[in-house]
């Protein structure tokens, strides 16, 4: 994607989802909730931080079929060919997005999308980490024809960010919803309720779920998630989740074919010895029970502080000067990913959270150094990554201790 659109637009979807966020305050059926929202942010900054290693595959794959293979050079000074190139990208992604929801191995990384029980702003950011490299085959097809990688990275940046919009209740059914993929067709998209499953896969134009048969009128409010719930708000543990079942249902697949085919089946396929597919149960915003977490309240806000500082300093990565060597980026990377990793752990109340945090913080200042070693700052870092730390683990103690005296960790379902 062109990053430099992408980094114009993330401060604007923020500002949307507080305005959203404000709008949508006082209706009775909460429209954010704060942990489901953090894990919603948690799976995109993730995502973000994965894009910095995987737009080198899908970067290089597409050019290396443009330069070598391309039956024609389109210009980028014909109008005609940017409108060909939007309607081929849009295609491309209904096809994609179709078989996201019938190849499992591409649901365990697209179901990621789907796993909040929610419908807000906020659930637009929340991606699978690998569908950069899940998306990238399909447009092989766009880079032989003869588009330039220029040209497509533009529109296919753009086309991901028209799809933001459309994750909203604020906005009901409009003439819109006959041309584009708009929020009340997107929300049927997101929906559990059987009468909406597998519909309206288009990004841009609906009208490919018109012309091929998926698509379908929002008719009543939907419950939305996946059919089975993930019960969790670990961005780490939501783009995993899937795909462990797959490794659960292959092992207990008596056949050796079908253990071998689960990654390629449709996500209800089970084997006739295992009762064969599974039926999706009727379901109901009004009576859905979602998953919702209650840590005490001092720990509850040094995991959403914590967060914000992962949030604000994640997109140091994604901007980094090209000559970070390769090792420091992992390093960042990783850090990235433990403290997401724990901020859900404190929150859920995990065994594992308390040590994982303890290692977290205690990479901090080593890190901070590693990262300015060679520059005039050196010292700058590590007293600011000292002080972080400090001032981290000073509260973290506190909440700690506020929270042992409370006992009021608790993870629970909530209507």
């Amino acid at each position: 994607m062109d990053a430099r659109l992408i980094a114009v637009a993330i401060p604007v979807f923020f500002v949307l989802i507080f305005a959203e966020r404000l709008l949508l305050r006082r209706r009775a059926d909460p429209v954010y909730r704060l942990y489901d929202s953090i894990c919603d942010l948690s799976c995109g900054i993730g995502q973000q931080t994965f894009q910095v290693f995987l737009y080198v595959v899908e970067l290089g794959l597409f050019s290396l079929v443009w330069s070598r293979f391309r039956l024609h050079t389109f210009s980028s000074g014909s109008a005609l060919a940017w409108i060909l190139l939007v309607l081929l990208v849009d295609l491309a992604y209904y096809w994609f997005h179709r078989a996201s929801h019938r190849v499992n191995f591409l649901w365990a990384v697209h179901g990621v999308h789907h796993q909040s029980e929610e419908y807000n702003l906020s659930v637009a950011l929340r991606q699978g980490w690998l569908e950069p490299l899940m998306i990238a085959p399909f447009h092989v097809g766009i880079a032989l024809l003869g588009f330039p990688p220029t040209m497509f990275f533009t529109v296919f940046t753009l086309h991901t960010l028209w799809q933001f919009w459309p994750h909203t209740r604020a906005i009901g059914p409009s003439p819109l919803d006959g041309i584009f993929n708009s929020p009340a067709n997107h929300r049927v998209h997101h929906a559990i309720n059987p009468e909406y499953i597998d519909k309206n896969y288009s990004g841009f134009l609906i009208l490919w779920d018109r012309l091929f048969g998926t698509w379908t009128k929002e008719r009543a409010e939907p419950a939305y998630g996946t059919v089975k719930p993930l019960g969790s708000f670990n961005p780490v543990w939501a783009n995993l989740a899937y795909w462990s079942e797959m490794l659960e249902l292959s092992r207990r697949c008596p056949d050796l074919l079908d253990r071998l085919s689960v990654p390629f089946r449709p996500p209800e396929w089970r084997p006739a010895s295992l009762g064969g597919p599974v039926s999706i149960p009727p379901a109901s915003r009004q009576t859905q029970v979602r998953y919702a977490a209650h840590p005490p309240r001092a720990l509850g806000a040094y995991a959403v502080f914590a967060f914000a500082v992962v949030a604000l300093a994640s997109p140091a990565l994604a901007n980094a000067p090209p000559g970070l060597p390769w090792l420091h980026k992992l390093l960042a990377a990783a850090l990235v990913i433990a403290s997401l990793a724990s901020v859900a752990g404190l929150v859920e109340g995990r065994p594992w959270a308390r040590p994982l945090e303890a290692v977290r913080l205690a990479c901090l200042v080593p890190f901070a150094g590693l990262l300015a070693r060679g520059t005039g700052g050196l010292t700058l870092a590590l007293v600011g990554a000292g002080a972080l730390v400090v001032g981290h683990a000073a509260w973290l103690s506190w909440a700690l201790r506020t929270a042992a005296i409370s006992g009021s960790h608790k993870r629970s379902s909530s209507t």
